[in-house]
């Protein structure tokens, strides 16, 4: 019997190289399509990096052991910053900047006193869904 196609032996050797061409061709196609398209967490993602890590203009600061509440009075005031709340008794304050300064450069300010453990930003902390 004889055969409908003229190269039989050469079709069976090119079918498995034209598969995988237009496999690869299909999935390169779909992927330069999809590529403009917005994925659904990008708009989440985005709305998020709006949102400070930290609440503007208010500090964590921590005095070492033995700092006198007069000493940590004047180099807040010093320093413009307002006692929000005390977390620590003579110890951690929950303060506020009270001019316009960037919260990096109170911290860089107040981290060359030698009675300050740490100041650090007050932080965002939220819970996963």
């Amino acid at each position: 019997m004889r055969s409908l196609l003229p190269f039989p032996d050469q079709a069976i050797r090119l079918a498995p190289i034209i598969l995988c061409a237009s496999v690869l061709w299909s999935s390169t196609s779909c992927e330069a399509m999809n590529r403009n398209a917005t994925p659904i967490s990008t708009f989440e993602q985005h709305e998020k990096s709006y949102v400070p890590r930290f609440i503007p203009h208010e500090l964590l600061v921590k005095f070492k052991n033995g700092i006198s509440r007069e000493r940590i009075e004047f180099i807040l005031k010093h320093n413009r910053i307002a006692i929000l709340s005390e977390i620590q008794f003579g110890r951690l304050y929950h303060v506020k900047i009270s001019d316009d300064r960037s919260v990096e450069s109170v911290i860089t300010q107040l981290t060359s006193y030698q009675e300050i453990e740490y100041a650090e930003p007050n932080h965002r902390y939220e819970m996963q869904k």
